[in-house]
């Protein structure tokens, strides 16, 4: 008796349940956790003082109002800060290493020597690109915000997480213009929404 074929169908039914496996796994393979990490705190106020406002507090306000917004979306979230303490560097990156299925997100808003400079830069390395086109995109095209290009930098937090992770530079407080559109709660909870909306919609390709 050709004992092949029942070997073969034997060992087709032992490896089934490890594809299926494979297969639901992959299907559930999407970001249910996101990392936000409002940009300096505390001592660290974050970018050239400027008397329009304060880096670390609009900040603030961006990361908790898209904290609101990616709950409501279904989202867990999980905050570096949630209120104006200094955290290290180095514990927001353990922060983001200690989650799965995860992105992380770091708010931040620019300055320059050149008052003349505005708009939306977002910086991101490693696996963190389509992240970081998916919200400056929107940053540009539903803000009107001059687009400042994607940067990949090795910036510390993008550099030592090792889930995708973006840092996105909300606009310049040493520019007129950028320093007052931060100023209005209106404008902060528009980029809150348009960044968690480009989560939401790429929530599985990251």
């Amino acid at each position: 008796m050709n004992l092949a074929p029942v070997f073969f169908r034997f060992r087709i039914l032992l490896l089934f349940p490890l594809f299926l496996l494979a297969c639901l796994e992959k299907a559930d393979a999407r970001i249910d956790t996101v990392v936000i990490d409002a940009g300096h705190g505390g001592h660290d106020r974050g970018g050239i003082p400027t008397n329009y406002v304060t880096e670390k507090n609009v900040a603030l306000d961006v990361a908790l109002r898209l904290r609101n917004d990616l709950r409501e979306a279904g989202f867990r979230v999980v905050m570096t800060r949630t209120n104006d303490v200094f955290i290290p560097l180095s514990m927001r990156c353990a922060i983001a290493n200690a989650q799965r299925r995860a992105v992380f997100v770091s708010i931040h808003f620019n300055s320059a020597a050149n008052r003349d400079a505005r708009g939306v830069e977002t910086y991101y390395y490693g696996s963190g690109g389509g992240l970081a086109a998916s919200i400056h995109r929107r940053l540009t095209r539903n803000l009107g915000a001059p687009d400042r290009r994607i940067r990949s930098r090795r910036y510390f937090v993008l550099r030592n997480t090792r889930i995708p992770a973006v840092l996105v530079e909300c606009g310049f407080l040493t520019n007129r213009y950028d320093a007052s559109l931060a100023l209005k709660s209106g404008y902060r909870a528009r980029l809150a929404q348009e960044i968690a909306n480009a989560i939401i919609a790429n929530r599985r390709s990251y």
